[in-house]
This record gives structure tokens, C-alpha cells and sequence, in this order.
């Protein structure tokens, strides 16, 4: 036997502005974050990523732990050593 009110609800969730009138009929306040999420990114920075067994993110959490770096910095270390060894000219600022 289905609920009255489900195909009501399943309407409000397909259209945001009938969801908020309807809240607000109701005395519900409910707000619509539209504020992009702050990010770390900096213009002309790209995503690098792969994926590792679980260890790695452990022995690279004990090296954050060790020198105090973020992810970010501990990464940028490694890398700029491998590009040294391999003679590659990639200079990665370190902040």
C-alpha cells in the first residue's frame, strides 16, 4: 500500500523552486547552498592523482606526522627528487 504523500515528495525532489515553496508553506526553513566549495587550487594548478595500496597513505601520513608538511608539500618534495634524478628541468614551488 503506498503512502499518500510519496508521489508528493518524489514531485518536491525533481523541482528545487516547488521544494523550497512548499517548505516554506510548511514553516521548514531550507536553504540552498549555491556557494562553491573554497578550494586549495590556484589558477594554473592542475588534479595529478593515482591510486596506491592503503600502505602508501599510511607511510605518507607517518612522513606528515614526522615533518609537520601537508599532502601537498610531502608530495611536491618526492616529485621535485624523481625529476632531479631523471635530470628533468621541473621546478615545483614549495610553500
Amino acid at each position: 500500500m503506498a503512502k499518500p504523500n510519496l508521489q508528493k515528495l518524489l514531485n518536491e525532489t525533481k523541482s528545487p523552486s516547488a521544494n523550497k515553496s512548499a517548505d516554506s508553506q510548511k514553516g521548514v526553513n531550507v536553504s540552498v547552498s549555491e556557494v562553491p566549495k573554497p578550494s586549495t587550487r590556484k589558477p594554473g594548478e592542475v588534479n595529478i592523482s593515482a591510486y596506491f595500496p592503503a600502505e602508501v597513505k599510511a607511510s605518507l601520513r607517518m612522513v606528515q606526522a614526522k615533518t609537520g608538511n601537508n599532502v601537498k608539500q610531502c608530495l611536491a618534495e618526492a616529485l621535485t627528487d624523481y625529476f632531479r634524478k631523471h635530470n628533468v628541468p621541473v621546478t615545483i614551488p614549495m610553500e
